[in-house]
């Protein structure tokens, strides 16, 4: 059993120190786009799925997908906002490390957490570039949630941030069920063996995981041809350590926020959002729309329709 292996592990590794490296945030001007792919900060090359109004838009929705996502996952979105908010355009690129990157050794992979800030710093200024007049939103989904959230915190470079920012099922907090000594474990294993994968619900030792009213992990993925099925013990430590620092990001925004969340998220406490809500310095300027019924994939549960009816008017309403 995986707890088995993850105690024995870390009780020859608990002694071990940490080491922990300093990145750059710095985006070169090499960054580009060519046709649907992003040339980003490393001259890595990321395919991205556009949504077009047929007039310039007034607005860019950038969305930023959850892990074993993919671009695609807006879909549902931006059909909406196409037809509802004309002027309107999303933009979703695929995540580094996740099902699409088209190198697929890193699949299931990140080695730094700043690699996810530089992609979304590049393809935002090239955003602006190509559409100066227009306001950006970046949207972000589950993990994407905290990608966006904490890349905002981490610079307060104009061309690199947003101008609005939508959290959907928010992850802010790991949840008091879990148990502590495998959050520890997990993170002193990182450090010493990176490579080593496991599946989100032997992590969890759950064989189901419900994440929309009708379907469980298992079920949604299978049907997913970018689907993960392990991810590396550095990519899950990666995401620990950021849902743990979620409520000092927090501090940071001094934007328009919508965030939603689903009163049965099986990986968010509906009080952990609550208590990220009070960190924020601007509670004037945030949206919090709560679903009791609803599950994790809010863009795909059974009340899609009206999480995706909020964030337009939301969207109708920023200044």
């Amino acid at each position: 059993m995986l707890s088995q292996v993850i105690r024995s592990l870390f009780t020859a590794a608990a002694c071990l120190p940490l080491v922990h490296c300093s990145h750059s945030l710095a985006v070169p001007d090499s960054v580009r786009f060519e046709k649907n792919t992003l040339h980003s900060f490393d001259g890595d090359q990321l395919p991205f799925t556009k949504w077009l109004p047929k007039s310039e838009p007034k607005l860019v929705v950038i969305g930023v997908h959850g892990i074993s996502g993919a671009a695609s996952d807006y879909r549902p979105l931006a059909d909406h906002l196409l037809n509802d908010l004309p002027g309107t355009a999303v933009y979703a690129v695929e995540t580094r490390g996740q099902g699409n990157d088209p190198v697929k050794e890193r699949r299931g992979h990140i080695r730094h957490r700043s690699e996810w800030f530089r992609d979304l710093y590049s393809f935002t200024r090239l955003i602006r570039k190509r559409h100066p007049k227009a306001k950006v939103v970046w949207c972000g989904e589950s993990m994407g949630s905290l990608i966006v959230l904490q890349a905002y915190a981490a610079t307060d470079d104009p061309k690199n941030r947003c101008d609005a920012l939508i959290l959907s099922s928010p992850i802010v907090d790991i949840r008091g069920d879990f148990p502590a000594w495998k959050k520890k474990a997990v993170h002193v294993l990182a450090a010493i063996l990176p490579m080593y994968r496991v599946s989100l619900e032997s992590l969890s030792e759950k064989d189901e995981v419900a994440v929309i009213k009708d379907g469980t992990h298992q079920e949604q993925a299978s049907k997913n041809s970018y689907h993960i099925e392990r991810h590396t013990l550095r990519l899950l430590s990666t995401l620990g350590d950021m849902i743990r620092k979620s409520n000092e990001a927090a501090q940071s925004i001094e934007i328009p926020l919508l965030f939603l969340h689903g009163g049965k998220d099986v990986f968010s406490d509906p009080k952990d959002v609550e208590s990220f809500a009070s960190q924020l310095p601007h509670p004037e300027k945030a949206t919090r729309i709560y679903y009791p019924e609803s599950y994790h994939l809010l863009f795909f549960d059974h009340e899609s329709d009206r999480v995706i009816a909020d964030i337009t008017k939301w969207l109708k309403k920023l200044p």
